[in-house]
């Protein structure tokens, strides 16, 4: 009888160590590069990127313009994902800085025509690798935090 419990102890946990490899996770990351406050949520599975939702808050005083030269300044990026399956972008104007709000839905995207949009040259358009986004949102100086939220 105790070898029995001790089997269906050591059986759930394996179930219960199993059942939480493989599971979707999110992490959120958030500093300042180049200017820009940034936050930046990443949902994955395994080392597999699934999603990415970043919203940049940009001072007009920091870019050393105006908000209409700004607004000109955004249309380019607005351009490149306009009409692109899995990608919603848009920017909030506020009266001293702008918001820009990038989602990538990468289980969604043309990864191929993601990169030509972008102007990266790459051959590989495979899965993008959580361990190696971590790694460069860390070096990049973001520091990981509990939950997304808009400042």
């Amino acid at each position: 009888m105790k070898k029995l419990c001790s089997l269906i102890v050591v059986a759930l946990v394996c179930i219960i160590a199993l059942s939480a490899c493989g599971k979707e996770q999110t992490k959120t990351y958030e500093g300042d590069v180049s200017g820009k406050h940034v936050l930046t949520s990443i949902t994955y599975k395994d080392d597999k990127v699934l999603k990415q939702s970043t919203i940049n808050t940009i001072k007009y005083d920091d870019l050393g313009m105006d908000k209409d030269e700004a607004k000109k300044l955004f249309a380019k990026s607005e351009n490149i994902f306009k009409d692109l399956k899995g990608v919603k972008y848009k920017v909030d104007y506020k009266d001293k800085k702008a918001i820009e709000h990038l989602d990538i839905d990468y289980t969604e995207v043309d990864m191929k025509k993601l990169n030509k949009r972008l102007g990266v040259s790459t051959k590989e358009n495979k899965d993008i690798s959580f361990e190696k986004l971590e790694k460069q949102l860390k070096h990049r100086g973001l520091k990981e935090k509990d939950k997304m939220d808009d400042k």
